[in-house]
């Protein structure tokens, strides 16, 4: 009975990993792979579409600060549960509605969805693995969620030879569908943790948390290294490829691909880089904001002087490897804050990463719209200047995470 158990666990475990997948893969590939396609479609301006990005951030960000004590009340099954059908609804519903409102909607609840997979995996997989196996455990679901933002643009730019993106999507959110039925057909199988009805959510920690002038500096770093990153990655990248750098549709999702597959695997990188130097996280974040910074700058270089060179697609891959911090600043948040409270500075950092990102979003629909786009057939290119206007906007951020950085201390 007990092998039972725990193969039906580990399955819904696995099917739980696949969900992840599948937010990962909804959060990079909207609007980032089809905002031309979108623009187009709904015969809007930029502000409404990388609203479809913003809307999923700001939900999926306020969510990092309460899913934790849900996790902790309810369990990882049960969160697991209620995220899955949550995601599954909004992702049929945005490719089978052409009303915009009815699509932000659906973008509320896949972010709503989306925000309740890590830290329940995370839950489940520590009552399954033991502590030898349990770093392996998350690493491989961590891996399995990043092939989500792969295959979320040049596989999913690949496919759209063959069927149009909401027929995709449609037959994704089906494929999502059918995996919570069998998700929720096997939580039949196995008995529930009860219900814990001492864990509430409380002020206390996050008071805690955010009195230590060592966390804000690193929240307000980390918020900009990575929101950067991210919304270059999910919102603004291949079409600012396209667009500029005069790539095809094809080449600059790959170019996105590669992206992803550079910030998953140097999580890994810069942690065991790091290792070998000592563990001084500390120097790695302050050099990170340095990069940073130049990586921008060469950019609104390029955009000033009408440079139109494939180094800006290197120079995001940097921008990408710079930013896959997090193997740093959890340690260092576990270092230098209490046990009791250091779950819940991991939750706010969390928190800063994707409304940073979701902040970034509305204000490059607005800074893209600042000058009269080029209509092209039936794409709208947006110039240098709104380009400009986007990247120094990002290079304004980087003197911030720079000026943050310098005042973390190296003694934890």
């Amino acid at each position: 009975m007990k092998n039972k158990n725990f193969v039906i666990t580990f399955t819904l475990i696995a099917l739980g990993a696949l969900f992840y997948f599948f937010a990962n893969f909804q959060r990079i590939a909207i609007p980032g792979a089809i905002f031309d396609l979108l623009q187009h479609e709904l015969n809007v301006s930029a502000p409404y579409i990388t609203t479809f990005g913003a809307i999923f951030m700001y939900i999926y960000a306020f969510n990092q600060l309460v899913i934790g004590v849900l996790v902790d009340r309810y369990g990882g099954m049960r969160v697991m549960l209620t995220g899955g059908i949550i995601l599954a609804l909004g992702a049929l519903l945005f490719p089978l509605s052409s009303n915009l409102m009815v699509m932000y909607l659906s973008r509320a609840l896949v972010g709503l969805g989306s925000s309740t997979f890590y830290l329940s995996l995370i839950k489940e997989l520590r009552g399954c693995f033991s502590d030898k196996n349990f770093g392996l455990a998350i690493s491989v679901m961590l891996f399995i969620g990043y092939t989500g933002g792969i295959a979320a643009n040049a596989p999913f730019v690949f496919m759209m030879k063959y069927m149009s993106w909401r027929e995709i999507l449609i037959i994704l959110g089906c494929v999502l569908f059918i995996g919570v039925i069998i998700f929720a057909l096997l939580t039949t199988k196995i008995k529930l943790p009860e219900i814990n009805r001492n864990v509430k959510m409380r002020a206390l920690p996050f008071r805690l948390v955010l009195h230590k002038k060592h966390n804000r500096n690193l929240f307000s770093f980390a918020c900009c290294n990575f929101g950067i990153s991210y919304a270059i990655q999910t919102i603004i990248g291949k079409k600012f490829l396209e667009d500029f750098c005069l790539m095809s549709s094809a080449k600059a999702a790959v170019v996105l691909s590669i992206m992803a597959v550079i910030a998953a695997v140097f999580n890994i990188v810069n942690a065991s880089m790091c290792k070998l130097c000592h563990n001084h996280r500390v120097i790695f974040l302050k050099n990170a904001s340095i990069i940073t910074f130049s990586s921008l700058l060469v950019i609104c270089v390029c955009l000033a002087l009408n440079l139109r060179t494939d180094l800006i697609a290197v120079i995001f891959c940097v921008i990408a490897a710079n930013a896959s911090l997090t193997s740093l600043l959890v340690p260092v948040l576990h270092l230098t804050n209490r046990k009791m409270v250091s779950g819940t500075a991991v939750s706010i950092m969390n928190f800063c990463f994707f409304t940073m990102v979701g902040l970034l979003g509305t204000a490059m629909g607005f800074l893209l719209n600042l000058f009269e786009p080029e209509k092209r057939g039936n794409v709208m290119v947006y110039s240098n200047h709104s380009y400009l206007a986007v990247f120094g906007l990002f290079l304004i951020l980087s003197i911030f995470e720079m000026y943050k950085a310098m005042k973390l201390s190296n003694k934890y």
